[in-house]
């Protein structure tokens, strides 16, 4: 498989900072794969994002060692406005990325600054709405949109770009139910699509539906990595360093220290039902 981001050796600690955000690190993402990042606050998952697209160190200095390439660019050769035509990021407040007074403008602001004719602005404007659902809110001040709203225009604006990559980092920390099930149908899409996306959430349940892989963090280091349903399963290990796995796992992690046996824990509701189902007809 082609490497769409590669992370080696990688060690970064922000100026006047006590300790690094982030100790060798080492990570390959492959194109086309969806990969979930977990770890407890403070453990360095917005940190590691930044470097991907650069903005640590070329932004926001420190000691940085190591060799971060995104899309075929060395992250250190390259300017932030150059990688970010390969690569999308939206962060935990979409607020802070809204810029202009409408949904439209917002989403034309990128590819405006990349000197495009009007025509492709316009075909990637329609693009992104059809993408993130918001056709009809083309004229809405973003500031007047739900939370989950929000988030899906800095998703749109992101997309407008044709990345190859989507970093998404904590995009449902701040929102409701509703607002985080609108944010994940987009996710949907996206990987309908076959984007390659990095994703930080707290919410493992909805990681679990869409992760390929999980990568584990904890005090700026990668502990953990490997198949979701393997690592999402290890009860002890999220409850160690405080990450809450997912309800239905959590629930099937009980009852097999009860003495049920049970040959996979469930890591969705669904899920769940099913195993449980089982069980109760054997007895």
């Amino acid at each position: 498989m082609e490497p769409a981001i590669e992370i080696r050796n990688v060690t970064f600690k922000y100026r006047r900072a006590e300790k690094p955000s982030l100790i060798n690190i080492n990570l390959t993402v492959y194109r086309g794969e969806f990969i979930g990042i977990i770890g407890p606050t403070g453990a360095g998952k917005t940190t590691l994002c930044l470097t991907m697209v650069g903005i640590v160190p070329n932004i926001l200095k420190g000691d940085f060692t190591g060799e971060v390439v995104t899309a075929g660019m060395k992250t250190t050769e390259h300017e932030v406005s150059e990688i970010s035509q390969k690569v999308g990021m939206t962060m935990q407040d979409p607020e802070s990325q809204l810029l202009m007074p409408d949904v439209e403008r917002e989403i034309a602001f990128g590819p405006e600054n990349l000197g495009l004719p009007r025509d492709e602005i316009r075909r990637r404007i329609d693009y992104a709405l059809k993408v993130v659902g918001l056709e009809e809110f083309r004229s809405r001040h973003p500031f007047l949109m739900s939370g989950g709203q929000k988030q899906k225009v800095a998703v749109a604006s992101s997309l407008a770009m044709l990345p190859e990559i989507m970093i998404l980092d904590e995009p449902t920390s701040e929102l409701d139910p509703i607002g985080t099930e609108e944010v994940f149908k987009t996710v949907r899409k996206l990987k309908a699509e076959g984007k390659t996306i990095v994703m930080v959430e707290h919410k493992t349940e909805l990681l679990s539906v869409f992760s390929d892989r999980i990568i584990v963090m904890n005090e700026g280091r990668i502990i953990e990595s490997g198949p979701t349903r393997k690592i999402l399963s290890d009860v002890e290990l999220l409850k160690k360093i405080g990450v809450d796995p997912p309800q239905a796992t959590q629930i099937a992690y009980l009852l097999k220290k009860r003495g049920i046996n049970l040959d996979k824990f469930p890591l969705t509701v669904d899920e769940a039902v099913e195993i449980f189902s089982e069980i109760v007809k054997g007895e």
